[in-house]
């Protein structure tokens, strides 16, 4: 569900160790029977599916200038 590490620029990978923070987060909650675990996981699951857009990705000169000829 995360994009992976290599492919991830400086705010993707932020967002991918946010996404790890939030389950972990989660996991503790869930122990201890708190409903905030869902929030928590719902947020890592956002965290995660965004490191799949574009803004995230790192990006070389050859991807940007395909991009522009769209």
């Amino acid at each position: 569900m995360i994009a992976p590490w290599r492919n991830a620029n400086q705010k993707g990978k932020l967002l991918i160790v946010g996404c790890v923070i939030n389950i972990l987060v989660a996991v503790i909650l869930a122990r201890s029977g708190s409903y905030m675990a869902i929030f928590s996981i719902v947020m890592a699951a956002y965290c995660g599916l965004l490191t799949y857009h574009p803004h995230y990705q790192y990006q070389d000169a050859k991807d940007i200038n395909e991009r522009g000829k769209e």
